[in-house]
């Protein structure tokens, strides 16, 4: 859903064909649609705003940019048509129902980037932290109560052995270490081809068990291809 924001601002720019206000047919900009209108859809034309189908043929449309599959899907009369899909036959009429933000595009787009997951990356930096904070109070609590009611040292002395368990006790380093290390296995799988766009996938692959993937065009070419090796040839004489 990345190209969500990216196919939005294409279509800001498009017109539709024909919209049905005041009982006329005119070009409109897709900016400019309402729920209510009256527009009509033919081949080739990508869908501007969520709609109905009014009456007419089946038609087939192409909603690869919500489900990722290459093959469209056929709309008959009454069924519901979304933002972003493509005409894929003939001509047909549809009643706008949602626009904008109210899509079903937008929707899953906005629940998309709305997600918050925690990697596991993150996670380990999080425990490593609460551990450090865990042990500086232990140990300065230990600390105060051997120096002050045990030794009775002075406050000035107790404070410089506390500033240098809190300072010795901090991993200040630890954050500029794994930025350093991240980047450069990043640049080891870059020799071997493989791209890493995300810095966090590098600790995430390291510790996955199974890997599993889809059939959808996103990790395909999209392409129909025939296996010569399992065609098989069977002559009949007759």
């Amino acid at each position: 859903m990345e190209g969500g924001v990216d196919l939005m601002e294409a279509l800001k720019n498009e017109s539709v064909d024909l919209i049905l206000r005041n009982g006329k047919w005119q070009e409109e900009d897709t900016l400019v649609l309402v729920p209510g209108d009256i527009i009509s859809i033919k081949l080739g034309d990508i869908i501007p705003a969520d709609a109905r189908l009014l009456e007419g043929d089946p038609l087939k449309f192409d909603q690869s940019t919500l489900t990722g599959e290459c093959l469209p899907v056929i709309k008959s009369a009454g069924d519901g048509i979304y933002f972003g899909s493509t005409c894929k036959q003939e001509e047909i009429e549809a009643v706008v129902i949602a626009t904008s933000v109210h899509t079903f595009f937008s929707k899953v787009v906005h629940l998309v980037d709305s997600t918050k997951k925690v990697d596991h990356f993150q996670k380990v930096l999080t425990v490593i932290g609460n551990f450090c904070i865990c042990y500086i109070v232990v140990g300065m609590l230990i600390e105060i109560i051997v120096m002050y009611p045990i030794q009775r040292r002075s406050y000035g002395t107790g404070i410089d052995n506390l500033l240098v368990l809190l300072i010795g006790g901090i991993p200040i380093a630890m954050p500029t270490v794994l930025s350093v290390k991240v980047p450069i296995g990043s640049h080891r799988l870059s020799r071997q081809e493989a791209i890493t766009k995300k810095k966090t996938a590098i600790e995430e692959m390291v510790g996955m068990d199974v890997l599993c993937s889809d059939k959808i065009g996103t990790l395909t070419l999209n392409k129909l291809t025939v296996d010569i090796n399992l065609i098989e040839v069977i002559y009949c004489w007759t």
